[in-house]
């Protein structure tokens, strides 16, 4: 009874939430936010340049392995948008600097969930390809995921 009463708060949040967001402006073009972007690379900022095109770059100490420092770089190409839900296609090229320094690609699908008109929660996975020193390719894993918070401007 106690997982009923919890799912039915969760689900009255989230359509809450949903129609005071669905009530705002849906555009993203102009939109620029900072927050945490994943574990690899945690602080970064989000810029939308038109409704179906961004970018994003984030920076900093990987959360999972505290000896790494990473740089992202990534596009974010919108495949839907049911506001406050954004499909996003997401390919970027990372570097990671630990013992060696480290050159990713990863490919990822993310939803953008409008929380407000000024707050995101992301969740992505998708496939990371990963390059040693010497140019060799290193391995893919097949799954990689991310959950991310962005607050815009």
């Amino acid at each position: 009874m106690k997982k009923l009463g919890l799912v039915v708060t969760v689900l009255a949040v989230v359509i809450g939430f949903s129609s005071v967001a669905s009530a705002q402006e849906a555009s993203l073009k102009g939109k620029i936010g900072v927050g945490y972007m994943n574990s690899g690379t945690p602080l970064g900022i989000k810029m939308w340049l038109s409704d179906g095109f961004g970018l994003d770059a984030s920076i900093g100490v990987n959360t999972a392995n505290t000896q790494v420092f990473g740089i992202q770089l990534g596009v974010d190409m919108v495949m839907a948008n049911k506001y406050p839900v954004v499909l996003q296609f997401r390919p970027a090229v990372g570097l990671d600097f630990g013992g060696v320094v480290n050159f990713s690609i990863p490919l990822m699908l993310n939803i953008e969930y409008f929380v407000t008109k000024n707050l995101s929660l992301s969740a992505g996975t998708g496939l990371l390809f990963t390059v040693t020193p010497a140019f060799v390719f290193s391995h893919c894993v097949v799954t990689t995921n991310n959950l991310g918070v962005i607050y815009y401007f």
